[in-house]
């Protein structure tokens, strides 16, 4: 009876949401069970690092930066934080989310979070790796996409920074 109601509620939940549920994928790798106490101490003194990096025609770093830093803050509702693009505004700097535009696939995240930027290279629709870094080591690291169709600016691709956003720190 339990799943019987919880698959009701999923797809009423679907249902009512309608065009504005944010489409695209996201795949989720972890080397911590739990990051909530890791998100607590890199957001509760100051301004979470979130350095966004890389091109996809229409994703462009320094254009879509700010976009995705506050659909970060705003998808967080349970735990309200600031994000900032740097450095020395960041509280705890060893604390620090990349979230890369286009990155090559087979680029190895442990490379990110010791200070390896990789170039973009762009695929037939926004890919996206999102790495929670503390000191040199990944733990969390997410990668995914969005629809071909989906703007930068667009309350769609909003939703969908904010539900990667809850992914990366549950």
């Amino acid at each position: 009876m339990k799943k019987l109601i919880a698959g009701i509620a999923s797809l009423l939940g679907v249902a009512a949401c309608g065009q504005d549920v944010p489409y695209g994928s996201n795949v989720q790798f972890s080397a911590r069970d739990n990051m909530k106490d890791y998100f607590f101490t890199a957001t509760s003194r100051g301004p979470l690092l979130v350095d966004v990096r890389g091109s996809f025609p229409g994703f462009i770093d320094e254009e879509v930066g700010d976009t995705i830093r506050g659909a970060m803050e705003r998808g967080m509702q349970t735990r309200p934080f600031k994000a900032t693009a740097y450095m020395e505004e960041a509280d705890s700097p060893s604390y620090r989310v990349y979230w890369l535009i286009a990155p090559p696939k087979n680029f190895n995240n442990n490379r990110l979070c010791k200070g390896e930027l990789p170039p973009s290279v762009p695929q037939d629709k926004p890919t996206f790796s999102i790495v929670f870094c503390v000191g040199d080591d990944v733990y969390r690291s997410m990668s995914g996409w969005v629809k071909a169709d989906v703007e930068a600016g667009s309350e769609t691709f909003s939703k969908f920074v904010g539900v990667v956003t809850r992914e990366l720190f549950k």
